[in-house]
């Protein structure tokens, strides 16, 4: 029982040691202050109405180049506002993710 108990508790610190890499890889990371100020500024813009700026903070959003943090349903909303506006790459990103997911939802 002694034998089982100590091989337990190595694959359990051997887990926890290995896993730590990927918790590690998967936490956000820190913007720097120009890309900050990148998406403040794009995201005012966006708001104002301008279709490039939301077609970049899609892009950042999708990617997850904000820190690591990726949100596609923003991502989304952010490029059907620049299609609609008539950013021909915003329709093709639209386009594009919607079938993505209708092909993850049939699945």
């Amino acid at each position: 029982m002694t034998l089982l108990r100590t091989m337990t508790l190595v694959v359990l610190c051997v887990s926890i040691v290995a896993s730590r890499d990927v918790v590690k890889a998967q936490a956000p990371q820190q913007l720097s202050p120009h890309a900050a100020q990148q998406f403040a500024s794009d995201s005012e813009k966006a708001a104002s109405g301008d279709p490039e700026a939301a077609y970049r903070v899609g892009e950042a959003l999708e990617s997850g180049r904000l820190g690591g943090v990726k949100d596609l349903k923003k991502a989304l909303s952010y490029y059907r506002f620049a299609a609609l506006k008539g950013h021909q790459q915003a329709a093709e990103r639209v386009a594009q993710i919607q079938a993505e997911l209708e092909q993850s939802q049939k699945k």
